[in-house]
C-alpha cells in the first residue's frame, strides 16, 4: 500500500476524472495551477500603488535580489535576478500548495526537479561563456598550475564536479520533500498495525501519533521556504564559479 502511495513521486501516469482518462500527469496540471496561482498574485500586487500584497511580494524579490544574486553575481548579475526570483518562488508556491488535501508536491517528483535542475544546468554554463568566452568557460576545467600531462585527468573529473552539483540539486529539493511524506505515511501506517491488535490499541495509538503528525507537518512548512532558499542559492552560487 504504502509503495502505491510513494509511486507518484517518481512516475509521471495520467489520471483519471469522471471515468475520463487523461493522458498529461497529475504534476502537469499541479505545475499549471501553481503558474497560474503565481501569475495572479504577481499581476494583482503589481497593479496596487500599495498594500500588504504589494509588500509582500517586493520583500521576496529584494530578498532573492539582495541576499543572493547581487553578493555572488555582482553587477553582472542583475539581468538574472527574474530569473532567480521566479526559481525561488516557482519552488516556494509548489511547496506549500503541494500541502494541499488532494494536491501534489511537484518538487517532490524526481522528473520536476530533474528539469528544474537542467534549468539550472543552462543559467550556469550561458552565464560563464558570456563572463568569460567560450575559450575561458572550456579554462575553467583546467585549475591553474596543473601540469600538461593531468589535463587529460583533471578535466574529466572538473566536467564531472559540474554534473555531479546540477545532480545534488535535484536530488537534494527530491529527497527533502519526499522525506517528511514518507515520514507521515509511516506515523498513519502505525495506527493501523497497533489497530490490528485491537480497536484499543488502535484509539491509544492514534492520539501521540495525531501531535506527532502534527509536529511533523509543521516542520514540513520550514522545510518547504529552507529547500526553496538552498536550491536558488546554490544555482546563484555555481552560476559564480
Amino acid at each position: 500500500m504504502i509503495g502505491e502511495i510513494l509511486q507518484h513521486h517518481i512516475l509521471n501516469h495520467g489520471f483519471n476524472f469522471l471515468g475520463i482518462q487523461f493522458p498529461i500527469s497529475q504534476f502537469v496540471v499541479m505545475m499549471l495551477f501553481v503558474s497560474a496561482v503565481i501569475l495572479c498574485v504577481f499581476v494583482f500586487a503589481a497593479r496596487k500603488q500599495a498594500g500588504r500584497l504589494r509588500t509582500v511580494t517586493e520583500m521576496f524579490v529584494m530578498f532573492v535580489r539582495d541576499d543572493l544574486v547581487l553578493p555572488n553575481l555582482h553587477e553582472k548579475g542583475r539581468k538574472l535576478v527574474p530569473f532567480f526570483c521566479s526559481l525561488f518562488i516557482f519552488i516556494l508556491f509548489s511547496n506549500y500548495l503541494g500541502m494541499l488535501p488532494w494536491a501534489r508536491t511537484v518538487t517532490a517528483n524526481i522528473s520536476v526537479t530533474a528539469g528544474l535542475a537542467l534549468i539550472s544546468l543552462f543559467i550556469i554554463v550561458s552565464q560563464s561563456i558570456k563572463n568569460n568566452g567560450f575559450w575561458g568557460f572550456v579554462k575553467k576545467f583546467l585549475p591553474g598550475g596543473v601540469p600538461w600531462w593531468l589535463i587529460p585527468l583533471m578535466f574529466p573529473l572538473e566536467v564531472l564536479s559540474l554534473i555531479i552539483r546540477i545532480f545534488v540539486l535535484a536530488v537534494r529539493l527530491f529527497a527533502n520533500m519526499t522525506a517528511g511524506h514518507i515520514i507521515l505515511i509511516g506515523l498513519i501506517s502505525f495506527i493501523f498495525i497497533m489497530g490490528a491488535n485491537g480497536i484499543k490499541d488502535g484509539f491509544i495509538t492514534s492520539v501521540p501519533v495525531m501531535f506527532m503528525t502534527l509536529f511533523v507537518s509543521i516542520l514540513e512548512l520550514l522545510v518547504a521556504v529552507i529547500q526553496a532558499y538552498v536550491f536558488t542559492l546554490l544555482t546563484v552560487i555555481f552560476a559564480s564559479l
